[in-house]
């Protein structure tokens, strides 16, 4: 099945950080911690947040197992936990910033039960409901044990493009390892001219896509549309943004 091509209608505002060194050419934040991202939710800048299912998430859910363990990489408060959990699966988010996971619960009146969960020096709190659980805590850190075991599917709409690319190939390696062999990944990500304005988003091409995972991986795109760019890219010399959707199989 591949999706059908068209235009966004979404205008995702991304915020940007003030603070900059110059890499390569580019302006490049000198970190990413986890005090930029706790900033970014308590002032309420968090354009990246949809208040519906990703409409690509939908029309993909036909290639998903069914009754499948899913995880969701740096979830925020998406409502695609309660999505994917109400068609039937079992789903595992993470994220870090602990006033987006109690907006989660409490927009959805959901009435989670807290463990502590450790394993290989990570340490996490899991909050609980009926058919989703959200680990809070470094998604760089997780392992099979943590998450209760492996995942069928990831389903990762703009987490890899909000992670420094120093960090890339650690979190790669880590969606790799909580993957069952012949387990998917369903990837959105966005791609522009980096030159210009720096990220998050970072860009994520598909050169980049195909070095990252392609040993790993077979990579399908399912598909490729325009999206306009926000005042800031625009302003940037970006006027729009190249948006991909690709089914990922690992190959071992």
């Amino acid at each position: 099945m591949k999706i059908p091509v068209g235009r966004s209608e979404l205008n995702r505002k991304f915020e940007f950080v003030q603070n900059w060194t110059r890499v390569g050419g580019f302006r490049l934040k000198t970190d990413m911690k986890h005090e930029f991202w706790n900033e970014r939710w308590q002032q309420r800048h968090i354009g990246f947040h949809l208040g519906h299912p990703h409409d690509w998430l939908v029309a993909a859910h036909e290639r998903f197992p069914a009754a499948s363990r899913i995880y969701v990489p740096l979830c925020g408060k998406t409502v695609d936990l309660v999505w994917l959990r109400d068609q039937g699966h079992d789903v595992i988010g993470c994220e870090f910033v602990a006033s987006a996971i109690q907006d989660f619960f409490r927009e959805h009146e959901l009435s989670a039960q807290t463990e502590h969960r450790e394993s290989g020096g990570a340490s996490y709190e899991c909050h609980r409901a009926p058919g989703l659980s959200v680990l809070q805590g470094d998604a760089l850190n997780l392992n099979p044990e943590l998450v209760g075991g492996a995942i069928d599917v990831i389903f990762d709409r703009a987490a890899l493009v909000a992670l420094d690319p120093a960090s890339r190939q650690r979190y790669v390696d880590g969606l790799h390892r909580l993957l069952r062999p012949g387990g998917h990944i369903l990837l959105i990500a966005f791609a522009y001219d980096q030159s210009r304005i720096a990220g998050p988003p970072w860009s994520i091409d598909a050169p980049t896509i195909e070095s990252l995972f392609g040993e790993r991986f077979a990579i399908e795109t399912l598909a490729v549309r325009a999206e306009e760019g926000n005042p800031r890219f625009q302003a940037a010399g970006v006027p729009e943004m190249e948006e991909r959707c690709c089914w990922l199989t690992r190959k071992d």
